[in-house]
C-alpha cells in the first residue's frame, strides 16, 4: 500500500517530496522517502524535550526536522545540542565550524546536513560559492583549508591520523584547543548524519546546490 501525507493543504503521495521553509514550497526531483521515525511538535513530545525544542524554536523560528525526530529521546536531543551550544562558543569561528560540518555531511552523503549547514554556514557569512568549496573539502581562506585537510585525515583514516597530520595543521597556526574542537566537530555532525540516515529525514530547509 502506498502512503500519503498532507502538507499545507494538499495531498501528497509517497512518491512526491515537499520542502517546506516558513511559508514557502520547495518541490524536490527526487523521490520522497517516508521517514522512519516521525517528527514530534513541542506539545507532543517528552516533557524533558519541550524546553529544549522551545529554544530552538526561538532560534531557528521553528522546529527543523532533525531536532523534532531526536525530541523521541530526551537524552539524546540533550547531548547534541549541550555539545553544538559549547562548540558554538569555543575556539573556531562560525565560518570555520560550518566547513568541517559541510565537509563531513559530504562525506557521508548526508543531504539533510549539507542542506542544514549551507544555510547555517551563510548565516555565518559564507558565500554559496564557499559552502560549495566546503564539501568539496576546499577554502580560498588559508586556516579554514588547513582544517579541511586535518578533517579529511581524520575521516580517512578513522581518527589515527599522523605526527604530519598534526604538524601540517599547526604551522598553519591552528591550536590545540582547535585541533579539539575540530575532532569534537566532526563527532557531533556524524552524529547527526547517522540520525538522518536512520529516520530518513525529511529535508526542511532550502536543497544545497548539486555539486558538479
Amino acid at each position: 500500500m502506498q502512503c500519503s501525507r498532507t502538507v499545507e493543504g494538499i495531498e501528497l503521495s509517497a512518491t512526491q517530496n515537499v520542502l517546506i521553509k516558513n511559508d514557502n514550497e520547495y518541490l524536490l526531483g527526487k523521490d520522497f522517502i517516508m521517514p522512519r521515525i516521525t517528527t514530534v511538535s513541542i506539545e507532543t513530545a517528552p516533557e524533558e524535550s519541550r524546553p529544549i525544542l522551545e529554544k530552538i524554536k526561538s532560534a531557528f523560528g521553528r522546529v527543523p526536522n532533525i531536532f523534532g525526530s531526536m525530541a523521541h529521546s530526551p537524552a539524546a536531543l540533550k547531548a547534541l545540542t549541550g555539545l553544538f551550544d559549547a562548540l558554538e562558543k569555543g575556539s573556531l569561528t562560525g565560518k570555520a565550524h560550518e566547513a568541517i560540518a559541510l565537509r563531513v555531511g559530504q562525506m557521508n552523503g548526508c543531504e539533510y546536513c549539507t542542506a542544514a549547514h549551507t544555510a547555517k554556514a551563510k548565516m555565518a557569512g559564507a558565500t554559496e560559492e564557499e559552502t560549495i568549496a566546503f564539501r568539496k573539502g576546499t577554502s580560498d581562506d588559508t586556516k579554514i583549508q588547513a582544517i579541511l585537510k586535518f578533517v579529511d585525515a581524520i575521516l580517512e583514516k578513522r581518527g589515527k591520523v599522523s605526527n604530519a597530520d598534526v604538524q601540517s595543521a599547526r604551522k598553519a597556526e591552528i591550536t590545540d584547543a582547535e585541533l579539539i574542537e575540530t575532532v569534537a566537530i566532526i563527532s557531533c555532525n556524524r552524529f547527526t548524519n547517522y540520525i538522518n540516515a536512520l529516520v530518513q529525514t525529511d529535508i526542511d530547509f532550502p536543497p544545497a546546490p548539486v555539486l558538479e
